[in-house]
């Protein structure tokens, strides 16, 4: 199924106002959890879409403490498991380039065979000229998914050497 997704930092919100958004996932640091400026903003940009926030650091290192958990992979994949393809799905986290788009990539993989996980790459990789997806959020989404690896296969290097 084709997935009609677009993939922004939070700089890049603004222009997101006004595109009549169906599903939004909203990807913060931990400690603005109890910030409602967050959610206020969003329902500015977004006001008749679903929205899911999720507060979770851009690291890859799982004993972090504000490390992406199975439970947060877990929950964006629930949210997205009724999209159509009349869906319009904006994810976006603080630079648009590691966290959103492993969730996007998530998202795509939820949505495609077993297989196709290079062609989902590469669409990613398409929308946003620096996608460095979470090697994390990636090992954990493989793991829900159960592609056994398959996800992890084509990842780039990141700018922090992990690989």
């Amino acid at each position: 199924m084709k997935i009609n997704l677009t993939i922004c930092g939070v700089r890049e919100l603004p222009e997101q106002e006004g595109k009549r958004w169906t599903h939004v996932i909203s990807i913060w640091e931990k400690d603005l959890e109890g910030d409602k400026s967050c959610r206020e903003l969003l329902k500015t940009i977004a006001p008749r879409a679903d929205l899911l926030f999720s507060f979770f650091a851009d690291t890859y290192v799982p004993g972090h403490p504000h490390a992406p958990r199975l439970q947060d992979v877990e929950r964006i994949l629930d949210f997205t498991s009724g999209l159509t393809t009349k869906s319009k799905v904006l994810v976006h986290c603080h630079a648009g380039v590691s966290r959103s788009t492993a969730a996007a990539y998530a998202i795509l993989c939820q949505h495609t065979s077993p297989g196709m996980e290079m062609e989902n790459l590469l669409h990613i990789q398409s929308l946003r000229e620096w996608a460095y997806p979470n090697r994390l959020i990636i090992e954990l989404a493989d793991k829900v998914l159960n592609r056994k690896g398959g996800m992890l296969l084509h990842l780039p290097r990141d700018v922090f050497g992990q690989s």
